[in-house]
């Protein structure tokens, strides 16, 4: 099974490219499901440079420890499902068996790290604590309540982290792919950054990194969506967080064999090229695309393009993006 997954740098309309590829006889689609587990703070990538790239005796236990935490809250609970929607019970099944895989050692073992990671008032209590046990003991040294902590310790390869991350993901994914396709499409696996790096915990991965022009952004957030992940309230914070966000791609090399940058437009304004260079790029064949335009139709689409046109009242902030972020703007096709 072969995976593809988009990239997007918040309301870019990644989406748009879970949509296309759902259209496709031979493609498991999880839909607008994100599954953020590699990239987020704490998740794979994180295991990745705490493990390999900066491994010492406190970093390797504090991350798996993290790991633990994140994966037990992605996998969800009765009322609110998260991962074991699409997973099952595979999902925690094989995150506890990733783990042991990349664990050497685990024992009895706590720091004040342990400590601080429980929150204050546990810092408080178990000084408390501490300091009336003391009371009746002789040895008054490392009094605590994580004296049952575990602590997990490891030092393998590079190599072996990412077979062991490979096979990880492989079996997840399969779990999630009932009929056995040829592609699945997830969203959100890797981030349109760095992607390199995320390109080696996979056998077989396509990456589609989405943007979208500015203006649009901008003008979307402030009078529709408001979610304040992206800064909205004045223009000159937007675009410079737009130009930060957007600065890796002036030094990053992507591997084109795997990665393929597009701004959502073109999906509209350029559809059938758009398309006939996608199913390219993943392998597909168009005699694959029978739900054509069913899930994405860049005829209905095309009304969250240039929506900057229909508020006047924000001519100024968009003439500002327009020469602030001028080489980001996406030019529409000539009618020749």
């Amino acid at each position: 099974m072969k995976i593809i997954t988009c990239a997007g740098y918040y309301r870019t309309g990644s989406s748009a490219i879970s949509d296309f590829f759902s259209e496709f006889e031979n493609c498991k689609s999880l839909g607008d499901f994100e599954v953020r587990f590699l990239q987020d703070p704490d998740g794979i990538s994180d295991l990745e440079y705490n493990l390999i790239e900066n491994n010492h005796r406190h970093n390797t236990s504090h991350a798996i420890k993290r790991y633990k935490k994140l994966v037990n809250f992605l996998n969800g609970t009765w009322y609110a499902p998260r991962y074991r929607k699409y997973f099952g019970n595979m999902f925690m099944k094989c995150s506890l068996e990733y783990i042991d895989k990349i664990t050497e050692l685990q024992c009895k073992s706590w720091w004040h790290r342990d400590q601080i990671d429980r929150g204050s008032w546990f810092y408080f209590f178990d000084r408390v604590y501490a300091q009336f046990v003391g009371v009746f003991q002789k040895e008054r040294f490392n009094i605590s309540m994580l004296q049952n902590e575990s602590a997990y310790f490891t030092h393998i390869t590079k190599e072996e982290f990412y077979k062991y991350t490979r096979q990880y993901l492989q079996e997840i994914f399969n779990y999630a792919n009932e009929n056995d396709d040829d592609y699945m499409m997830i969203d959100q696996l890797v981030p349109p950054s760095n992607i390199n790096r995320y390109l080696n915990y996979f056998d077989d991965i396509k990456v589609i990194s989405v943007e979208r022009d500015p203006r649009d952004l901008y003008v979307l957030e402030k009078v529709k969506y408001r979610w304040g992940i992206i800064p909205y309230k004045d223009v000159e914070t937007f675009c410079e967080w737009y130009r930060i966000t957007r600065t890796h791609r002036k030094y990053e090399k992507d591997d084109t064999n795997k990665v393929v940058r597009i701004y959502f437009e073109d999906l509209i304004y350029r559809y059938e090229e758009t398309s006939n260079m996608l199913i390219n790029f993943i392998g597909l064949k168009k005699e694959n695309h029978t739900l054509k335009k069913e899930f994405f139709n860049p005829e209905i689409s095309i009304k969250n393009t240039r929506v900057y046109l229909t508020y006047p009242e924000l001519k100024a902030d968009v003439e500002y993006i327009e020469k602030h972020l001028e080489e980001y703007l996406y030019g529409l096709p000539s009618k020749d």
